[in-house]
Order: C-alpha cells, then sequence, then structure tokens
C-alpha cells in the first residue's frame, strides 16, 4: 500500500472532486483515478461512490478515512525519527490570515524557527479561516495562524489562544487625540481607512455601530493592516487595527491611541493544527516560540520598556500635525505615496502580500 495512493485519497474525501484532487497534487486526473483502484484493489472494497459529478465516501471509505491518517502521521513519525537531532530538515508550512500577515505577530517565532532549524524550508500561505480548516484536513498545511472570534472544530486542535485588543488609532496631533475619551457619534463624523469587510476585527465594529444605529463609510477599504497603518501616519484618515499592527507607530508617537469606551472590542489570536497530524519538531519549535510573551504597551500608550528604549535608539522624534492638516481632501489617488504603493481612493481591489509568497531560509 503506497503512501502517495494514501495521500491521494485523503484529499478526494476533503475535496470531494478528482479533478480538483489532480490539480491540487499536480497530477493527471487518470493518475488520480490509477491510484484509487489500485487502493480499492489493495482493500477490497470501493472507498467512493461516483454517481454523475458528485463523489462521496462509501462506508468502507469512511471507516478507512482515521486509518488513512493515521498510516500518513506514522511515516512522517518515522522519517522524522532516523534523522539526526541537530538536522532537522524539511518543511514548515504554515496558513495565515490577512490579518496577521502583513504585520505578523508571528515573525519572532519564523525567525527564531529559521535560526533554530536552517534546513527547514519556511512556506507562507495567505488564507481565510475556511480556506485553513480545509487544508488542515487535506494536509495541504501544517500549522494555521488565525486573529479571529474563537474557532471551534471537532477534528483541530488550538495550541495558542492569545487575546489581542482592536483599537481606534488616528494621527499624531489629530484634534480628538487630546480627548480624555471619544463617543462614537464622534467618529462616525470622521473620515476612515479600514480593513475590507469579511475581516473578522471589521465586522465587530461594524455590528457595535449597528448597535448604537451608526455607521461608518470609509473612503478607502484595504485588505493589508500594516498599510493601513502607514497612511494613518501620514494624516489621510484614521482606522480601526489590532494593537500589534500599530505598536511600533504609538511608541515612536507617529500615531495616537483614541480611548472609545463605547467599544472595546477584542480577537484571539490563535494557531491550530489537525488532531491527527504528528507534530514535527519544527512544528513544536514554532509553537513554543509563537506563545512566547511580548512586551504590551501601558494604558496610557506611552511606552516605558524596550518598545520606548528602541525609539530612543533610533532617536525619532514624535511628528505633531497641526489641526488644519486634518482638514485633507477626499481625493487622495494623488497622493504620490499612494501611487507608489498602488492603490488609489475607494479602491475595490487588494493587494496580495508577501505571504503568499514561498521563502528560504
Amino acid at each position: 500500500m503506497e503512501l502517495r495512493n494514501i495521500n491521494t485519497f485523503l484529499h478526494i474525501a476533503e475535496l470531494h472532486s478528482f479533478s480538483h484532487t489532480a490539480r491540487q497534487l499536480g497530477y493527471s486526473q487518470s493518475a488520480v483515478s490509477s491510484q484509487i483502484a489500485q487502493l480499492e484493489a489493495e482493500l477490497g472494497a470501493p472507498l467512493f461512490d461516483r454517481v454523475g459529478k458528485t463523489v462521496r465516501l462509501t462506508d468502507a471509505g469512511q471507516t478507512f478515512l482515521g486509518y488513512a491518517r493515521t498510516l500518513l502521521a506514522t511515516a512522517q513519525q518515522a522519517q522524522a525519527a532516523l534523522q539526526p537531532a541537530r538536522q532537522i530538515s524539511g518543511s514548515l508550512r504554515i496558513a495565515l490570515a490577512d490579518s496577521v500577515c502583513s504585520a505578523l505577530p508571528a515573525r519572532p517565532a519564523t525567525d527564531a524557527t529559521t535560526r533554530l532549524c536552517p534546513q527547514v524550508e519556511l512556506v507562507l500561505h495567505s488564507a481565510t479561516a475556511d480556506e485553513m480548516m480545509q487544508w488542515l484536513g487535506t494536509n495541504q498545511v501544517d500549522l494555521a495562524y488565525t486573529l479571529d472570534e474563537p474557532l471551534v472544530q471537532p477534528s483541530i486542535v488550538r495550541a495558542l489562544d492569545i487575546p489581542e485588543s482592536i483599537c481606534f488609532v488616528a494621527p499624531a496631533g489629530h484634534p480628538l487625540a487630546a480627548k480624555n475619551a471619544v463617543t462614537l457619534e464622534e467618529l462616525a463624523r470622521q473620515e476612515f481607512l479600514l480593513t475590507e469587510r469579511g475581516m473578522s476585527y471589521r465586522d465587530a465594529l461594524d455590528q457595535v455601530l449597528e448597535a448604537h444605529q451608526l455607521s461608518i463609510k470609509p473612503y478607502l477599504e484595504l485588505g493589508s493592516a500594516a498599510l493601513l497603518c502607514q497612511m494613518v501616519e501620514r494624516g489621510l484618515g484614521l482606522s480601526f487595527l489590532p494593537e500589534y499592527i500599530v505598536r511600533d507607530a504609538l511608541a515612536a508617537g507617529r500615531v495616537a491611541r483614541l480611548n472609545v469606551p463605547d467599544c472595546t472590542v477584542t480577537m484571539r489570536r490563535q494557531l491550530f493544527y489537525h488532531k491527527d497530524k504528528w507534530l514535527t519538531p519544527q512544528m513544536k519549535a514554532f509553537m513554543e516560540l509563537g506563545a512566547s510573551p511580548r512586551p504590551a504597551l501601558p494604558a496610557n500608550e506611552r511606552s516605558t520598556g524596550p518598545l520606548k528604549r528602541k525609539a530612543e535608539h533610533t532617536n525619532e522624534k514624535p511628528r505633531r500635525l497641526p489641526s488644519a492638516a486634518f482638514a485633507y481632501d477626499r481625493r487622495t489617488k494623488n497622493d504620490p505615496w499612494m501611487i507608489s504603493s498602488g492603490w488609489s481612493a475607494r479602491s475595490p481591489h487588494r493587494r496580495h502580500g508577501p505571504c503568499a509568497d514561498r521563502r528560504r531560509p
């Protein structure tokens, strides 16, 4: 019984399609059919019902599914056990949500994993929550890293669950930055740059506003939270972003965090793997490093710890803009920086970040 055939079987069981499996694995459809036919002959039972264009597991196929996952996991475990302890090799495939891709909170973990496991190929994929769960089920990725509400699925193990606050930020010197508290009504009258609808914390913001019978109509929506932070620094508007995205800008005084008592949103930074997945050494290393504590900002957002020392080391001075600077024209499409960045006002498009690429350490 070939492991290649078992891997193909698992993909078909998840995708319910021979043709989609062939495309994902780089086989011809006839090769996929041949592999399943060989597996069915070895097991002495049909594994799939093929009626028209639908593909479903038979009772025998459903029974074999758990064993197939165990067989692949055992094979991976055996390969790793035969490798010298200090010669960890192979790959580490991580699916990431856009919200953690652009300003990766896992960056220290990925860098440290690369140093500790120099022979490991690190592969990052940008994905939605649904894609992550599917890829974990078909063993297309080893780990899934997301920022969302708590996600629960019987076949998925949560290895990391850390709260991350989401905050309103304004350019340094904005009139609202001097206020002790800002109301949602005041925010609704401001110019906003927001992430696209469908992202976890954007949806949470819309729900809070709807509960107060208010709405914010951003003049620009982007998929990149890091780029939004840069635009806020340039005085182009306000935004609603995870604290880890704006942490350095807050410490350097380039943006200001607004205190909005009526809107307190916290998401969970979560790391998942499939329950039948054998944990490779590189997976364990990444999970341990990803859970390492990061310095938190004090309540008044003036850093007194490592972040402040970093700002002092770089001799960065807070950039304060006059109030008049915020009576800007909404036609930001003529801003040279935005043109060079590939964005324009009211752009419905999103640019895919570097996490879709593959990089070798």
